[in-house]
């Protein structure tokens, strides 16, 4: 490990030489990239995405900790899917699950180094400026996984942390898994040798792994670009196709679960009623989307529900000026990306960055620091 290091701050870059018993090494941190080289060995500095090594020793050095006094004042707002015992488990399904002893760490961090903040509060600093603490931090979840409720919730509670639930409705109103997880469940287990593109005629040998990511990726694709029954026929048609039951199991939560969430202290958001990709669909069928999900939630739930996330399963981008408008017709205050980055002070509350959380603990702390810094990766 380092035994010393010096850092100067220079019109939104970072310099800093760590010293160690063999080299020392000049770290050069930008808004978007990292710069290395051995100043011992006389080379010269090389640009590249930093190895895990490199990012242990800013994160575990106090590097990016100490580069962020520079920095303009940010918050970070944490995107999490679904927390489960083992990931190996939901690999051919959710696919997107942290393991729970991870988040316990990265959650009892949040408490001591940071300071966890609501949405809310999120909200108010980047549309009002209004002044938050430092190394603030909002938590989020997309969906509304079963595993929210009766895995995360406890964590957050015993570490004191607020967080944002943004629900997925048709799913929990009928407890079918969303169609993403059918069709990753369906490619993944199937035996049939072939898929077909239902539009263009392709033919995607199964056998080979690689030809079966990508049919799994083009099935993605068609999915995002529709809603509800057309969206829905796909999918049945597409597990008809691969001679694959339906996915039999219940992952998400139930309205009750969701009450407890908000009888917690937590806040519910929404996030669609069937998950497209807002920015893919006709205009008719997104502001169904965005005002359907709104109006369910707070029948269900009994007051307002002002603040939205964007699904985004596939294709780019995920959003366009014609949705923000929509989000801000539907009476949301807020609208979360799964664009990497954090909020800044003047940031559109209609379309704000989000750092995804990461299953290694390491991962995580650097994506973390990194957002602080203004950076995304």
């Amino acid at each position: 490990m380092p035994s010393c290091w010096q850092l100067h701050g220079i019109s939104g870059s970072y310099q800093l030489l760590v010293s160690g018993c063999h080299h020392t090494i000049l770290f050069h941190l930008s808004n978007s990239t990292l710069v290395t080289g051995r100043c011992s060995a006389g080379a010269g500095l090389l640009r590249f995405r930093p190895k895990l090594w490199v990012k242990k020793v800013a994160v575990h050095g106090g590097v990016l900790r100490a580069a962020a006094r520079f920095a303009k004042p940010c918050a970070v707002v944490l995107m999490y899917h679904s927390i489960v015992e083992n990931p190996d488990d939901t690999a051919n399904t959710i696919r997107i699950s942290n393991p729970r002893a991870s988040f316990e760490s990265q959650m009892s961090t949040l408490g001591r180094r940071f300071n966890p903040v609501s949405i809310e509060q999120v909200i108010e600093f980047a549309a009002a400026g209004r002044r938050l603490p430092p190394r603030s931090v909002a938590v989020t979840f997309d969906d509304g996984f079963a595993d929210n409720y009766e895995v995360a919730l406890p964590i957050l509670s015993r570490y004191s942390i607020p967080a944002t639930f943004y629900i997925l409705v048709n799913a929990v109103e009928t407890g079918t898994a969303p169609w993403y997880i059918r069709l990753n469940f369906a490619f993944t287990t199937t035996t049939a040798p072939t898929w077909r593109h239902p539009e263009n005629g392709r033919s995607f040998d199964l056998s080979r792994a690689n030809e079966k990511n990508a049919a799994l990726n083009v099935a993605w694709d068609w999915g995002a670009a529709r809603t509800g029954g057309a969206q829905e026929q796909f999918i049945r048609q597409t597990e008809d196709s691969l001679r694959v039951e339906p996915l039999g199991i219940r992952l998400m939560m139930n309205w009750e679960q969701v009450r407890a969430l908000k009888k917690a202290g937590h806040i519910v958001g929404g996030h669609t009623l069937s998950h497209p990709n807002l920015a893919h669909v006709p205009e008719d069928e997104a502001r169904s989307e965005i005002r359907g999900c709104k109006e369910r939630l707070e029948e269900k739930l009994g007051e307002p529900i002002q603040h939205f996330s964007y699904p985004h399963p596939a294709l780019n981008p995920q959003w366009n000026q014609q949705t923000l408008q929509m989000t801000r017709e539907a009476g949301f205050k807020s609208a979360l990306l799964t664009t990497p980055g954090g909020v800044r002070a003047g940031d559109e509350p209609l379309r704000l960055k989000r750092t995804p959380g990461a299953k290694d603990f390491d991962q995580w702390l650097w994506r973390l620091e990194r957002a602080f810094l203004g950076g995304t990766s």
